[in-house]
């Protein structure tokens, strides 16, 4: 079913990383997230929206706080609609994908918000020793 597809401008890369993984999201159009796993947790999308690329995805799991819907991509609800929306990501701005990954998925915020987490196991395992006493 895909073979027949193919051409100049539609190609099957296969697997990528690195550097070819982000060039090949930085001059993407969209990323296509088509997963219906409710447990999708999808590093791409981030590593999409961190490369400027807007994310076409079903409202699954994580990807629902990861798109924001016509801000940096769309969350659509079927195939017709995904379809509808990749002429859509034109109107949306890479810098904005970049500017919304690096506030949401950054280091820094990821470390801080695991110390904050941290801090607060060890202040309720002192609270419930103190209340043993």
């Amino acid at each position: 079913m895909i073979l027949p597809r193919l051409n100049d401008r539609i190609q099957f890369v296969g697997l990528v990383g690195g550097a070819r993984k982000s060039k090949l999201l930085a001059g993407a159009r969209c990323l296509l997230v088509p997963s219906l796993a409710p447990e999708t947790s999808s590093l791409v999308a981030m590593e999409a929206m961190a490369s400027g690329t807007p994310v076409v995805a079903f409202p699954n799991g994580a990807l629902t706080e990861i798109v924001a819907h016509g801000r940096t991509g769309f969350l659509v609800n079927d195939a017709e609609e995904m379809a509808d929306a990749i002429s859509m990501c034109d109107s949306i701005a890479p810098q904005v994908c970049r500017d919304e990954a690096e506030r949401k998925f950054s280091s820094a915020r990821m470390f801080a918000e695991y110390l904050d987490l941290y801090r607060a196991a060890v202040c309720s395992e002192a609270e419930v020793e103190l209340q043993a006493v």
